[in-house]
């Protein structure tokens, strides 16, 4: 058995170190990976739509995903309701008042999402 001798390193953060850490070629699939797993998690929690609800007006349908590389290096995000016209996923989210006067709660299913995917 040969012992194997351990190699010193320092390791100095300077300003900006995030930028150049960020920008590495390794971390855009790390990035990627990530934000799949995110936009899996809040499909999988988006609320159903009801029974007289139109296909194309299901919040499954309109949350996406996209990684870009921009000045601090590549990021991950998760876009919902792209198309103006279907504007009710994040009142499901945040809750409303109905035209009745009732409030409605938020499911709080991207917040959830969210919470399952941090890292501790």
């Amino acid at each position: 058995m040969t012992e194997s001798k351990s190699a010193r390193t320092r390791l100095v953060l300077h300003q900006n170190w995030q930028r150049e850490a960020l920008a590495l070629p390794g971390v855009r699939e790390l990035v990627a990976q990530r934000t799949g797993e995110l936009l899996h998690k809040a499909i999988a929690d988006a609320p159903r739509r009801g029974h007289k609800a139109l296909p194309w007006n299901a919040i499954k349908k309109n949350i996406e995903a996209y990684v870009r590389l921009d000045h601090a290096g590549w990021f991950g995000n998760v876009v919902i309701e792209d198309d103006p016209q279907v504007r009710h996923a994040m009142l499901q989210e945040r809750g409303f008042t109905s035209p009745r006067g009732r409030k409605v709660r938020g499911r709080r299913y991207l917040k959830g999402a969210l919470l399952k995917m941090r890292v501790e």
